[in-house]
């Protein structure tokens, strides 16, 4: 099978989505590359302007929840050294938990287990009053932000391993010349544990957020129209396998470099010479 022998203008196809209005950036594409399969007077919008819709979907959920991630992730890191043992118990025993779980696992207990523990409320969806009704009226009408705060918990007890390991790696003389010069526990976190700290775990966080970003896929399970979503709905209107994957394949590479350079750009511009990561 050649590339030439694919068809192209599928993507050019009128999608099965009604709720938005078609864009003219995608109509203008697909009146040069839309051939015979390409009609201005379908009334649902391409497929090539669904699948950019679910790409700006995909990143925004995974810029959401990793910001999430690394606040929620950085708190949990900096209790988890303290010598309050009780914070450290909690901090421990939210990572055990949330890091063990599957994803998908953790996604359906948002969705559908949590909610039953809630009062009884009322259900913008059915109008009953049913156990965590506004809860599951944000699952029906928002489920990304079920979905982003699923993700950005999840991850979070990812972050807080890398967090917690640099700070134990910082050398006690710095901790201690901190208490030298009167700084309590919290200033000598926010003026000398933590900036040395997350220029030595910078590149793990890299790592981190190309992971959250890759994860933000499984999304889909909560009725997230993200680029998956699309690209598999797709699929299953066209027959068309090769060509989306073919596509699909280039952007989510070039959407993980892409962060992967913002990351480095950033891990370069905090560098101190011969301090932490990127040091000479």
């Amino acid at each position: 099978m050649s590339l030439g022998s694919l068809n192209w203008t599928s993507f050019c196809l009128a999608s099965n989505e009604y709720s938005v209005d078609k864009a003219q950036w995608a109509e203008t594409i697909c009146q040069h590359i839309g051939g015979s399969n390409y009609s201005t007077f379908a009334e649902a919008p391409t497929w090539l302007q669904m699948l950019g819709n679910g790409v700006l979907t995909m990143v925004w959920t995974a810029l959401v929840s990793f910001v999430i991630a690394f606040l929620l992730g950085s708190v949990l890191g900096v209790i988890r050294t303290l010598p309050n043992k009780p914070l450290a118990a909690i901090g421990n025993t939210y990572v055990e938990i949330f890091r063990n779980i599957p994803l998908i696992v953790q996604l359906f207990f948002w969705a559908f287990v949590f909610p039953e523990f809630l009062p009884h409320s009322l259900s913008p969806g059915s109008g009953e009053i049913v156990a965590g009704g506004w809860w599951k009226g944000i699952l029906n009408q928002h489920p990304a932000i079920i979905g982003v705060m699923a993700l950005g918990l999840y991850t979070a007890a990812r972050i807080s391993e890398h967090i917690r390991a640099g700070i134990l790696t910082v050398s006690r003389g710095q901790k201690f010349a901190a208490s030298a010069m009167g700084f309590t526990t919290a200033q000598s976190y926010r003026y000398v544990i933590l900036p040395v700290a997350y220029r030595i775990v910078w590149p793990t966080l890299t790592s981190e957020s190309m992971n959250i970003f890759k994860n933000s896929a499984v999304l889909y399970a909560l009725s997230v129209l993200n680029f998956f979503a699309y690209t598999k709905t797709m699929r299953e209107e066209t027959s068309q396998d090769v060509v989306i994957l073919i596509l699909s394949t280039p952007v989510y590479l070039i959407i993980t470099y892409t962060i992967k350079g913002v990351m480095a750009w950033i891990e370069k511009r905090m560098s101190v010479p011969g301090l932490g990561s990127g040091g000479k």
